[in-house]
């Protein structure tokens, strides 16, 4: 099985768009919990990073070590690999639900202490 280099290229670039862009949302939140004296609110988005982090890391694995193999792979070796490819694409669903979960949460704390 080959991996299509340009769309994982763009799919990572994406990633650490995304990355770069929490980053930036969570030093903003930062400077702003100053002004409504909130506290600790600014790590949520932080922690999605790094689990977005984690998947980009995970993925970069996955098409580099999983998809070569399995191009390769004899019969006998193949279900394996399959198991183990969709066990890396678990870990890499969980940590976008958890990137996810966290900015949510971060947004609606902000929002809430904000609205007071």
């Amino acid at each position: 099985m080959k991996a299509d280099i340009p769309a994982e290229v763009l799919f990572i670039v994406a990633i650490l768009l995304v990355i770069v862009s929490l980053i930036i949302y969570g030093l903003i939140i930062k400077r702003l919990l100053v002004l409504i004296k909130g506290k600790g609110i600014w790590i949520f988005p932080m922690i999605a990073s790094v689990f977005l982090i984690g998947l980009a890391i995970v993925h970069i694995y996955r098409m580099l070590f999983s998809f070569p193999l399995l191009g390769i792979a004899g019969p006998a070796d193949l279900f394996d690999l399959i198991i183990g490819s969709l066990r890396l694409a678990r870990i890499e669903s969980l940590l976008l639900l958890g990137a996810g979960i966290a900015a949510v949460i971060g947004g609606i704390l902000y929002f809430r202490a904000s609205s007071r």
